[in-house]
């Protein structure tokens, strides 16, 4: 029984596995998608998105290679973190100041001396909702072509390594039911000779 739980724990870990390297490689090639067909550096489908820290200027509340998750708002207040692109990389920086009326917010990271310059409403992707420290040089990889690569090739090999155990449990319960097959088979000969033995010696 020992031997069988541990088979299907692995059995479980092996398909827990596959399906978060399929999660993932859909994920980032969608993101992947999403970025060439629109030309957006933070696409937000269904409101939200992430984005990954890329400098220290967030210094102490967000670290390089943070992983952020944004939410998109109408409203933005000063405290908030938001994230806006610049030149096609995306800024991660907090409101100074929020002109929600001419629809005109300042920010600044929290590391600089001096504020960005003014930017829109409109040009605010969104607002932090929460981050995960250091995470973010995985989807940072992921999300270019040879990190994408990886990861299908980490997946296909997943894929491989799950079907081959299948197939050699599969070939061991085999194995195992023709072994209790021949013990029954055994059994019933012996069972059927200690019989005619006891005959014999009656007669």
């Amino acid at each position: 029984m020992n031997e069988q739980a541990s088979r299907k724990k692995t059995s479980v870990f092996k398909i827990i596995c596959v399906a978060l390297a399929l999660i993932i490689a859909l994920y980032c090639l969608a993101y992947l998608v999403a970025i060439i067909v629109t030309g957006d550096p933070l696409p937000m489908p269904l409101g939200f998105g992430s984005a990954v820290v890329l400098s220290g200027s967030m210094e102490p509340a967000l670290s390089v290679n943070d992983l952020i998750f944004v939410v998109r708002s109408g409203e933005y207040e000063v405290g908030d973190i938001v994230v806006y692109s610049t030149g096609g990389t995306p800024v991660v920086h907090r409101v100074v100041q929020a002109d929600m009326q001419s629809g005109i917010i300042i920010t600044r990271g929290d590391a600089n001396n001096t504020d960005d310059d003014p930017v829109s409403v409109a040009r605010i992707k969104g607002k932090m909702l929460f981050s995960v420290p250091y995470v973010g040089a995985i989807p940072r990889f992921i999300r270019t072509v040879p990190g994408l690569v990886t990861v299908l090739l980490v997946l296909f090999a997943l894929l491989f390594v799950s079907v081959r155990g299948k197939a050699a449990e599969s070939e061991e319960t085999s194995k195992a039911e023709r072994l209790m097959q021949e013990i029954e088979r055994l059994k019933q000969e012996l069972g059927e000779n200690g019989g005619e033995n006891d005959r014999d010696q009656t007669e």
